[in-house]
């Protein structure tokens, strides 16, 4: 199960993180922050990290034990980053950089348990006796 959510995941994001650099999807080249699909704002930087994360998934998702490792790892900085939107003062200092407000909280959060959930998942190898 963690290796097809890996999978799923790095589509996904490969998928937006190109979207976010096309204009009639509303994406972007520059740091201002634009509405993609009208619902997230996204930027420059904003697209790269979609990128990584999505490129990372789908060389990750080859084994159980590498989609974990990648499903945590996003899992924690996805979740964090949510959690730190809701929290005014950092909000403010996070979105010059990278725009999470709105809705994008909620998206990191959701994803951030979802790849969580998918890390536990994983078939732990057995140990030798």
């Amino acid at each position: 199960m963690a290796k097809t959510i890996a999978l799923a995941f790095g589509i996904i994001y490969t998928i937006v993180g190109v979207l976010g650099f096309l204009p009639f999807a509303g994406g972007t080249f520059g740091m201002t922050p634009a509405p993609l699909l009208g619902l997230f704002y996204i930027n420059l930087a904003h697209n790269i990290v979609h990128l990584v994360i999505g490129v990372s998934g789908l060389l990750m998702a080859g084994t159980d034990a590498s989609a974990a490792r990648y499903l945590r790892l996003f899992g924690i900085i996805l979740l964090v980053i949510g959690i730190l939107g809701f929290i005014s003062p950092i909000e403010t200092r996070i979105d010059s950089f990278l725009p999470i407000a709105g809705w994008d909280r909620w998206l990191h959060v959701v994803s951030g348990v979802i790849m969580l959930w998918g890390a536990s998942t994983a078939v732990k190898a057995p140990q030798p006796a």
